[in-house]
């Protein structure tokens, strides 16, 4: 009991950092629809993903949210989740796009092929507006789920110079209740 104390503690840490860092830089709150900047499909020719990209915010607990559904054509299955509280792609510092890797009942949801990306390839953000922000892919890294580290939700989430892309899904073995890593996509923008 308080080991998950003691996680859910370093979890929040790591979140209200960010949220810190992002009220001093005016970027609280959910990004209006209409921005210029507002993603609108995510593309990953590697992997031979195009997705729809729905703006999502923070759970009760603070968390990215990530909607599930029980219906197994859910678009929640195809589409990917703009982390809306931080950076929009083509902005300085993180932003995040997270996705599932399988749908309710195991079948491949649209990240399921996350972990086959390698250094060098391309990923592909269009806004809604049209504009097109390239990115490519620097490492793929694998972060344990119950313990990540500050290290690790700093590097997802937290501070950066440049304009990076980071993606993520679940990995590893299903525990039952979840999975027992998060896999993570690092990108910077190039062009």
């Amino acid at each position: 009991m308080k080991k998950l104390i003691f996680v859910l503690v370093v979890i929040l840490l790591g979140i209200s950092a960010v949220l810190f860092y992002n009220f001093n830089r005016g970027i609280t709150g959910t990004t209006p629809a209409n921005a210029p900047w507002t993603p609108a499909r995510l593309q990953i020719p590697a992997i031979r993903v195009d997705a729809s990209v729905m703006g999502v915010g923070q759970t009760a607990t603070g968390l990215m949210d990530a909607p599930v559904s029980k219906v197994y054509n859910s678009p929640y299955w195809s589409s990917v989740f703009w982390y809306d509280v931080g950076a929009a792609p083509g902005q300085s510092g993180n932003a995040v796009i997270a996705g599932h890797v399988n749908r309710a009942g195991g079948d491949p949801a649209v990240f399921w092929s996350l972990g086959k990306l390698q250094p060098g390839d391309r990923v592909t953000v269009v806004t809604k507006e049209g504009r097109v922000i390239n990115y490519m892919v620097n490492r793929v890294v694998r972060f344990p789920a119950n313990y990540p580290g500050q290290d690790a939700i700093n590097a997802v989430f937290g501070p950066a110079t440049g304009n990076h892309l980071n993606l993520i899904t679940c990995s590893g073995v299903w525990t039952g209740s979840g999975y027992e890593e998060r896999l993570v996509v690092f990108t910077t923008q190039i062009g």
